[in-house]
């Protein structure tokens, strides 16, 4: 987003507030600190709480309760009677900025922007039928993307970077079949809704004014679908794989500018446009493996790829006419790694451990104040408690540990913001299952 207004009359692409980069934010602020929130990218894996205290090993594989419809649909396979399950997760994350940014030699004013990531709630909900011993049907109601940041409206960065908020809702109905006694197979369509509202400031000294502000909405729905196999080797150990779709999003909005109204008048790019920028979110393969040891104890592990390289650019289109926005982005592919153990410690009691590591899709000199991504390690822990007939509720607790993340990110109008971010993340959940 360019913030110049004296060369925004021109229109052209790089020149000061035409909104070239400005309407970029409705796609570029789906990439921003999800991955201070959660999982790299912009990704949410928190779709289980019993999952989360396993640090989600073997999620692919283990089957356990109905967060197999979001994590391998064939797990249904595994699990008796009508049911339903739902989850609440807090992801409550630190982030915190030091350093500078230079304009035209002189260092903006303003201070480091305080604890820029916002606390923010996540859901799950799952209901399956069985009709049938080989054969169930599911839905899930998900959040696998999203996001919530606000800097403070005066720190140094503001000319990058303000709000980004994003919500995503993906809508689920699932299938599974047992083949034989060792193989399920299942899958799943997705329905996915994607809404965006993302700010920066404006910079209006050169007209001896105050910031101004843009803010950019957008919102689209994508289809996409999912597939899972499940292998069971033995009654006691079994191999999971599940691929879950790119969904392709043109997301579709407006900019609007907070400036003075001669300002607006005088300046066509300061005025209220449509515009539009294609985004998909990357496909996932994953595989888990789950191993009872002995009955009361069990070992778990996942592997999960991600597909961050279709996200290579961002291109923005206008509808009146201007030149493309296009911002390289040049992501790389991920792997997320996890292993896990579960412990019976009596009859109904059932304690979860877990370590994780999750790499990001973000190369060093393509780190923004809105993508400050950074590699994570994860040590989580939680407990299940067994109320008879296959009800329980869980609960899970994540730390996660993140690199610092360094940053040195230039705008012709916004000017050099370097320096670097110190994060963690602490995530609590819980959940229940309830047959009938």
């Amino acid at each position: 987003m360019t913030t110049d207004p004296m060369r925004a009359a021109s229109g052209r692409q790089g020149g000061g507030v035409p909104w070239g980069k400005t309407a970029g934010l409705l796609a570029a602020g789906l990439l921003a600190w999800a991955g201070e929130a959660e999982a790299s990218g912009f990704q949410l894996r928190e779709q289980s709480s019993e999952g989360l205290g396993n640090a989600f090993a073997g999620s692919t594989a283990k089957a356990y309760n109905l967060s197999t419809i979001f994590y391998n649909p064939a797990g249904m396979t595994r699990l008796s009677g009508n049911q339903t399950a739902g989850s609440a997760t807090w992801i409550a994350p630190v982030a915190h900025f030091s350093g500078q940014n230079i304009r035209g030699g002189v260092a903006t004013s303003g201070g480091m922007g305080g604890d820029a990531i916002q606390d923010a709630a996540v859901g799950a909900s799952y209901l399956m039928w069985d009709a049938h011993p080989d054969f169930k049907m599911g839905l899930a109601l998900t959040a696998p993307f999203g996001l919530r940041s606000e800097y403070d409206k005066d720190w140094v960065g503001r000319y990058h970077a303000l709000q980004s908020d994003v919500t995503n809702i993906n809508l689920s109905p699932s299938l599974a079949y047992r083949v034989n006694e060792h193989l399920s197979v299942g899958g799943a369509v997705q329905l996915a809704y994607t809404e965006a509202t993302l700010s920066q400031a404006l910079n209006l000294s050169a007209l001896g004014m105050a910031d101004g502000r843009a803010t950019v909405k957008g919102h689209d729905v994508a289809p996409g679908f999912d597939i899972g196999l499940l292998y069971e080797f033995t009654p006691a150990t079994r191999v999971g794989v599940n691929w879950r779709s790119q969904m392709s999003y043109t997301l579709e909005g407006k900019a609007k500018y907070r400036v003075p109204a001669a300002l607006a008048a005088a300046v066509p790019t300061l005025r209220t446009v449509d515009a539009k920028a294609d985004l998909t979110t990357p496909d996932t393969v994953s595989m888990g493996i789950y191993h009872e040891v002995t009955p009361d104890w069990a070992v778990m592990s996942d592997i999960a790829w991600t597909n961050w390289s279709t996200f290579d650019e961002l291109r923005v289109k206008y509808e009146d006419g201007r030149p493309d926005s296009v911002t390289d982005e040049s992501w790389h592919d991920t792997w997320f790694f996890s292993l896990g153990t579960t412990y019976r410690v009596a009859e109904a009691h059932k304690v979860h451990f877990g370590v994780a590591y999750d790499q990001t899709p973000v190369y060093d000199k393509y780190r923004t104040a809105r993508i400050p991504d950074s590699d994570r390690y994860w040590i989580s822990a939680g407990y299940t408690y067994d109320m008879g007939n296959d009800n329980n509720v869980n609960v899970g607790y994540t730390h996660i540990f993140a690199d610092t993340a360094k940053i040195n990110e230039s705008s012709s109008t916004a000017g050099t913001l370097s320096g670097k971010y110190e994060s963690h993340v602490d995530i609590f959940s819980a959940s229940f299952v309830w047959k009938f």
